[in-house]
């Protein structure tokens, strides 16, 4: 489809491929291993078999011509059909011979000696009565007849004999049938290459195309999970990575329309009164003034908050720590905004529980502990309860502002102090906010090396904000010789 940029993946590309081609090589390694094995150890297999009865014909014939008559005398005359010692009778009717044992005819064989050491059949470079050294016959193999050795048979150290026709046949056969076999082995592996890949490609295929789907800009992808190996560890991580993308997203889109409305809003009232004192329609009174005025400070604090923000989140933000004891940090905010919430039918109390000293940018605390402040006001009806409690545990100063009012779903409990987040977007409009406060106060605290949490039970059940500190337990005389 060439018109259509796709691109045709060529089996050995493709995971499938590499698969089936993996078993394929592992099946034909492992098949041509046999296979030369086999060819290597069954001819000497097969020449260790042909010894072994060689050994046990010729052994049986030794006992049998000794249990006939007495004596080894004349075996080897008797195997080459002249009877049995001294001229004795011929060989129809001597002991069975259970083989031809002539020299040339003994594969695997040198030959066979007595008791004493002397050959009975011939050995390479000595005849019948002659006498073999004993290193000669390490390997013997002894033929006994009453408890007794009678004989012994020295097998060749190296064996070159030749096999027979029908051995070479059956030799020739079994090969081929592991040839065969190995074909089909390999044969197997390529068919259970495609069986196992088929399996484990579904849930691969599957995120393809969902990844896809995903940068073609449908962020609304959840592949299925059909196990719990790395694969589907895989897909987990997809879905919770697409539904982020989909909530960061929807973030961005809610963002646009936010600022779009709270710049154009004040905008369009300033330009409203411009164009209608250059039209003459209207003069500038002081209250006009002062709506402008108000239009445009609400404008300045848009972009102070967005810039406090972006400098606190890049490293940009100029930090000021000193010593302070948040005691007093926090009385006199209590001082300042007690009246405000028993204006608004509000019960506002301060609760120091004993807080060590720390430092912090003063103003950047009290940035971040008025906003908390403020956001508690803004959820908490008339007769609710607003309380500001300071406690040092575990080496660490701790800061709670905590209400009665509105509360928070634990299903957006992570998500508070995301950028432009509102549980509640048709409240937060109304009270003239964008959702950065709780934002700033994140970024200002982690900033100045502190922790912030919230705590909810759910809505109409109250809030719990909390700052966290290291405690500074120096000494103040600590602090000046450092020039703090």
């Amino acid at each position: 489809m060439k018109g259509r940029g796709v691109k045709k993946i060529e089996i050995r590309d493709s995971i499938r491929g590499k698969f089936i081609l993996s078993y394929l090589a592992v099946a034909l390694i492992v098949v041509g291993f046999v296979i030369v094995f086999i060819y290597l150890n069954s001819g000497q297999s097969l020449m260790s078999l042909v010894v072994e009865q060689e050994t046990a014909a010729l052994k049986a014939s030794v006992l049998a011509y000794y249990q006939e008559y007495g004596t080894l005398e004349g075996f080897w005359m008797a195997n080459r059909g002249f009877g049995g010692p001294g001229g004795g009778p011929p060989p129809d009717e001597g002991p069975d011979m259970h083989g031809d044992f002539r020299a040339g005819n003994l594969r695997g064989l040198c030959g066979l000696v007595d008791a004493e050491g002397k050959v009975i059949l011939p050995l390479d470079g000595a005849g019948p009565g002659e006498t073999v050294p004993e290193e000669f016959l390490k390997y013997a193999i002894e033929v006994e007849a009453g408890g007794r050795t009678i004989a012994r048979i020295v097998p060749e150290r190296k064996r070159e004999f030749k096999l027979s026709s029908e051995e070479e046949l059956y030799l020739n056969r079994m090969t081929k049938a592991v040839a065969l076999a190995g074909l089909s082995g390999a044969a197997l592996a390529i068919f259970l290459g495609v069986l196992i890949s088929s399996g484990i490609l579904k849930p691969i295929r599957r995120l393809t195309l969902a990844s896809k789907a995903l940068a073609a800009g449908d962020l609304s992808q959840n592949v299925e999970i059909t196990s719990k190996d790395e694969l589907g560890q895989l897909t987990e991580t997809f879905n919770r990575m697409s539904a982020d993308l989909a909530r960061v997203d929807s973030q961005r889109k809610r963002l646009t329309a936010d600022i779009t409305h709270d710049l154009s809003t004040p905008l369009q009232i300033i330009s409203g009164y411009i164009e209608m004192v250059e039209d003459e329609t209207i003069q500038l009174t002081p209250q006009r003034i002062r709506i402008i005025k108000t239009e445009l400070d609400h404008l300045r604090r848009l972009v102070s908050d967005l810039t406090t923000l972006s400098q606190a989140e890049g490293g940009g933000l100029t930090l000021q720590p000193e010593p302070i004891q948040p005691a007093e940090l926090l009385d006199q905010l209590y001082s300042t905004y007690q009246p405000i919430a028993a204006g608004q039918g509000v019960t506002m109390r301060f609760a120091d529980g004993g807080g060590a000293p720390l430092t912090a940018d003063p103003g950047r605390l009290r940035q971040t502990i008025q906003n908390l402040v403020e956001n508690a006001l803004r959820y908490t009806p008339r007769g609710g309860e607003i309380t500001l409690l300071l406690q040092t545990e575990a080496g660490r100063v701790k800061i709670a502002v905590t209400d009665t009012g509105s509360g928070i779903d634990p299903a957006d409990i992570p998500y508070v102090f995301d950028r432009f987040y509102r549980a509640d977007p048709a409240r937060d409009a109304n009270a003239g906010k964008m959702g950065l406060g709780l934002s700033i106060c994140k970024a200002l605290t982690i900033v100045q090396g502190g922790t912030i949490a919230v705590r909810s039970a759910g809505k109409g059940k109250g809030t719990t904000f909390e700052l966290s500190f290291p405690a500074d337990r120096r000494s103040a005389g600590e602090r000046k010789l450092y020039g703090e």
